[in-house]
């Protein structure tokens, strides 16, 4: 059999070179293809936008003036009224801290503790957060379509979730800002 294919090798080696491209070709097109299908439909269904209580992690970039900056984020919600995002990335050395308790929206740098909305909009992470709309940001997160009009919410990749399919990619447009989601793990608690 070894003497069989050596010698069909050496009589025809481009016929066996030309398969073997050919083969990887047509591989390499449908995982592309399946690849592309998985990641714009849900195979589950899709994550109640008014989930109460979950975790989300992954990167975030806030592009504003043609300026981006990206950091990585964990986002902790415990009901539907309080949210907890941590911040951390290249913008600063120390993590930053967003709480959310009702209508109340903190900003904490280190010690320094100030209202969100009182922050001095210098860059693209605080000209984003100081003019996002914190109450539908969450629902925004797990795919909900923004209500207010001047903001536009596009989930662009679905990743499994059990017992659903979540975001992996959500991009968020408005105020003259660009905002590009991408979340790497989900945990929702507790499951129905």
């Amino acid at each position: 059999m070894i003497r069989f294919s050596r010698y069909r090798h050496r009589e025809y080696p481009h016929l066996a070179c030309y398969a073997l491209a050919a083969a990887l070709v047509l591989v390499s097109g449908c995982s592309t293809v399946n690849t592309e299908v998985a990641e714009t439909k849900p195979a589950a269904p899709a994550v109640p936008t008014d989930l109460p209580s979950w975790t989300a992690k992954g990167k975030v970039s806030f592009s504003h003036q043609e300026e981006t900056e990206a950091a990585r984020f964990q986002w902790r919600r415990t009901d539907s009224q309080t949210d907890v995002i941590t911040l951390s990335g290249p913008f600063s050395l120390r993590q930053q801290i967003i709480e959310r308790k009702d209508d109340v929206v903190l900003w904490r740098d280190g010690e320094q503790v100030q209202l969100l909305s009182q922050l001095n909009p210098d860059s693209p992470v605080t000209a984003a957060l100081v003019s996002l709309p914190h109450e539908s940001m969450g629902s925004w997160l797990l795919g909900a379509s923004a209500k207010e009009q001047a903001w536009q919410v596009d989930v662009t990749a679905w990743q499994s979730a059990p017992p659903w399919s979540a975001p992996a990619k959500v991009t968020i447009r408005g105020a003259g800002m660009e905002i590009k989601v991408i979340i790497s793990q989900w945990e929702f608690s507790p499951l129905p």
